[in-house]
């Protein structure tokens, strides 16, 4: 019995396979390597409000992909509220990267203010100003 409940759950998980795929968020959607990281600090565009710092750069290399880097000091607060907010600013990423400009790499640099946010506020911190800076479209 416990193999049919299974095998049913798994079915109606992998009906829609576009919005799936649409709303994931993989390994190579990070950014890892230090280089890149070094690359956006250098050419990247530089986005600041009270709460957050977002640094956004366009890859010219051919890939449609959209990445995340988040960087986390400890002034931020402590270990469950960074690693909240952390968490928080990934769902964000996830949840909206499909209306971002393709090729494009975020890295966001919280700040203290960032962990006393809630997860609406702090969407709509980060949407308008990757909207000002004419990275993201609601029209797609």
């Amino acid at each position: 019995m416990q193999t049919k409940r299974r095998k049913a759950f798994s079915i109606g998980l992998s009906d829609d396979k576009s919005s799936k795929k649409k709303f994931s968020f993989a390994y190579f959607e990070r950014l890892h390597i230090q280089n890149d990281f070094n690359k956006i600090f250098k050419n990247g565009l530089r986005l600041e409000s009270k709460a957050i710092r977002i640094l956004a750069y366009i890859r010219k290399d051919g890939q449609n992909i959209r990445r995340l880097g988040l960087i986390t000091p400890k002034r931020v607060g402590a270990a469950v509220a960074r690693n909240r907010t952390k968490r928080r600013l990934r769902e964000i990423f996830r949840t909206n990267k499909h209306l971002l400009k393709l090729s494009l790499d975020l890295i966001f640099i919280l700040k203290p203010e960032t962990a006393s946010l809630d997860y609406k506020k702090l969407e709509g911190v980060i949407l308008v100003l990757l909207k000002n800076a004419e990275l993201y479209s609601v029209s797609e």
